[in-house]
C-alpha cells in the first residue's frame, strides 16, 4: 500500500506544488494551457505561503510525491503586508510587459493589483489557507484530514476562526467546506468566503 502523509511544505517542494496547483486551478478542474505560463498561478496562490508562512504550509505526499497541499497563514493582515513588502514586487518585475493586459487576465490582475481578504471578517476570522488535492486523491478523507491538521494548527497558535476564499463556481469545494462546519460570511463577484469558528 502506497504510504500517503501530511508533512511541512517548504521551497525544495516549490515546483511540485506548483504543479498540483495548476492541475486543480480551474475551480478545482486542470487549469492547464488556461494562462500565461504554467507556474503563475502557483506563484500567486503557493509561493507565497511556504516563502512567508512556511510553519503553517502543509504537503500532502504518497510514496514521496506530492498529491496536494494545504496552506494556511495565522495573521491574514500581516501575510497580506508582508507580501506586498517582499513578494509581490518581484514577480511585478517578471511580468512587467504584461501589466498592460492586467484589465482583462484576472490572474495578472491578482499579480498587480492583488485581492486582500475582506477586512470585515477579519476580526473574527483572522487567519486564511486554502487546499488542494489531485483527482485521484480527492474523495478519500484525505481533504478532511488536511483541514483538520491546518485548524489544529491554528487553535495552537492562538487563532480565533478560519475563513477560505472560494471560487462561486466550484461547488464541490463549497459543499465540502460546508460539510466540515464553515458558514458562508460573504459573497464578492465570483468568490464566496465561508469560516469556522476554533474552539480555543
Amino acid at each position: 500500500m502506497p504510504e500517503i502523509e501530511i508533512r511541512p511544505a517548504t521551497l525544495d517542494d516549490l515546483t511540485d506544488l506548483y504543479f498540483v496547483a495548476l492541475k486543480t486551478g480551474n475551480s478545482g478542474s486542470d487549469a492547464t494551457s488556461l494562462f500565461r505560463n504554467d507556474q503563475m498561478l502557483g506563484e500567486v496562490f503557493v509561493g507565497p505561503y511556504v516563502t512567508h508562512a512556511s510553519e503553517t504550509s502543509n504537503l500532502l505526499s504518497e510514496s514521496g510525491k506530492t498529491i496536494g497541499y494545504g496552506l494556511c497563514v495565522l495573521d491574514t493582515e500581516l501575510f497580506q503586508n508582508l507580501c506586498k513588502k517582499h513578494w509581490w514586487p518581484q514577480l511585478q518585475i517578471k511580468y512587467a510587459e504584461l501589466k498592460h493586459f492586467s484589465e482583462d487576465e484576472w490572474l495578472i490582475r491578482e499579480i498587480f493589483s492583488p485581492t486582500p481578504s475582506p477586512s470585515e471578517v477579519l476580526k473574527d476570522f483572522p487567519s486564511h489557507g486554502h487546499i488542494d488535492l489531485l483527482p485521484q486523491v480527492q474523495g478519500k478523507g484525505w481533504g478532511r484530514k488536511l483541514m483538520t491538521h491546518m485548524e489544529n494548527q491554528l487553535k495552537d497558535l492562538g487563532s480565533p476562526g478560519f475563513h477560505l476564499r472560494v471560487s462561486a463556481y466550484n461547488e464541490r469545494g463549497l459543499k465540502f467546506y460546508a460539510a466540515l462546519g464553515y458558514t458562508e460570511l460573504l459573497k464578492r463577484g465570483d468568490e464566496v468566503v465561508v469560516g469556522k469558528r476554533l474552539s480555543l
